[in-house]
């Protein structure tokens, strides 16, 4: 829901606090929760067999990654009110707009939400990959990547600073083309659902995803999974765009794939065999 108020200053400020923290806490943990109850607790045995990686992570993993969630959640509430502030002093020109029919309706609204997406991809991808430089990678982006084996609570488990890139993109493309305001609210909603998909830690994607000629496009869950384990390439988000023309795919990001659905089958198949993960046969 959009965010209105014509009360004082004070009043504003507290009032979107509150609906930030709702906003943001209620909508992740929840739903990363959920995932991680489904799939890692209730349903674990049936879906191992689309595990990436065989093992779980240890429990404290786990708890550092909710611990620091909350890191996360709060930069982007932190984020959203300077914003609003900067907005009401004419620092910042947002161009949100409420009403859908402005600038042509649904056209022009399906028409940002892809130069939205398109830009949130490009600002992914060139951040994450300047986060492993080996001057930058130790002091920030290292706190992600201590989850080898991702939960769906790692899905926001970043340092403070990693947390404002990774939610500052919206501002400057809002302050360049209007957008409509529920676009960005479903937007982030889609973002944070991807995200925690890609740190579910299992892969339902079927053989040859990842040389179908339109298809290996989109990223899959294992293409996160592995750089996580080897964390110096596969930095894309949605789409396999920047890896393919960039040359920072893993060069065996395809063969890791076919070896994991393979395995699947076997796994389904003859649940006692014990030579179906392809992290043992790598």
């Amino acid at each position: 829901m959009r965010f209105v108020c014509e009360l004082s200053w004070e009043q504003c400020l507290f009032d979107l606090l509150l609906y930030q923290l709702k906003m943001n806490f209620v909508r992740y943990y929840p739903i990363a929760g959920l995932a991680f109850l489904i799939f890692w607790v209730w349903k674990k045995n049936y879906f191992q067999r689309f595990r990436i990686q065989e093992n779980f992570p240890k429990k404290d993993r786990v708890i550092f990654e909710i611990k620091q969630s909350a890191v996360t959640l709060l930069m982007f509430c932190s984020i959203a009110i300077s914003v609003f502030v900067l907005r009401r002093l004419h620092i910042l020109p947002v161009k949100t707009y409420s009403d859908i029919s402005l600038y042509g309706g649904w056209p022009y609204l399906l028409f940002s939400f892809a130069v939205l997406t398109i830009w949130h991809e490009t600002w992914f991808y060139w951040f994450h990959r300047f986060m492993h430089h080996k001057k930058i990678y130790p002091f920030v982006h290292s706190v992600h990547h201590r989850s080898t084996n991702p939960s769906p609570l790692a899905a926001y488990n970043f340092h403070w600073l990693e947390a404002f890139i990774e939610g500052v993109y919206i501002v400057p493309i809002v302050c360049i083309i209007p957008i409509y305001g529920y676009l960005i609210l479903f937007h982030t909603f889609y973002a944070m659902i991807m995200n925690i998909w890609w740190h579910l830690g299992y892969e339902f994607f079927p053989k040859g995803w990842t040389t179908h000629p339109l298809l290996k496009w989109l990223n899959t869950s294992t293409h996160h999974n592995l750089h996580h384990q080897k964390f110096h390439g596969n930095y894309s988000l949605y789409f396999n765009f920047w890896d393919r023309i960039m040359g920072t795919n893993f060069s065996d990001y395809s063969e890791k794939f076919e070896q994991g659905v393979a395995a699947r089958a076997l796994r389904k198949s003859d649940p006692s065999n014990p030579e179906v993960s392809w992290q043992k046969s790598a």
